[in-house]
């Protein structure tokens, strides 16, 4: 049974997902092309190539001692030709030192291309929403439920 394009790029998620979830960096890396450039949450911002892209990651890892997971409930998927762009919103759940849980949510966008009969991310945009009041990052916004809104 043959696989359409959309489904190859949600399997490379699945596999994503399992592979972090394992803290298995190597295994994680194997998704990200050479010269991929990612746009981060920290300082520098932006991050070009597997070896920067695999450190900012690493940290994360380490970061989170404990039970480590994250998924995309929301993953809009379009594919045309060699190119994939994919969309949703991050779902990360952690154990820091100590034993606390922490939940996030933060805006993410990605980029593959198929390079040699495999999706490759080439570039990553991940963000967390602002209070324009403030300036701060609000990184303890959750999704609304399907078809709520809220006005200001």
């Amino acid at each position: 049974m043959s696989t359409t394009p959309e489904e190859e790029v949600r399997a490379t998620f699945e596999e994503w997902f399992r592979d972090s979830s394992a803290k298995d960096l190597d295994a994680a890396m194997s998704k990200i092309a050479d010269d991929a450039v990612s746009y981060e949450h920290g300082i520098p911002l932006v991050y070009t190539g597997v070896p920067a892209i695999r450190e900012v990651c690493r940290e994360g890892f380490e970061l989170m001692t404990g039970d480590f997971r994250w998924d995309i409930p929301d993953l809009q998927v379009i594919v045309r030709g060699d190119i994939a762009v994919t969309w949703g919103l991050n779902h990360m759940r952690a154990q820091e030192p100590g034993g606390r849980t922490v939940e996030s949510w933060s805006r993410g966008t990605r980029v593959f291309q198929k390079i040699d009969g495999e999706w490759k991310m080439i570039h990553q945009h991940v963000s967390y929403p602002f209070d324009p009041a403030t300036g701060q990052a609000r990184t303890d916004l959750r999704p609304e439920p399907a078809g709520a809104q809220q006005f200001l």
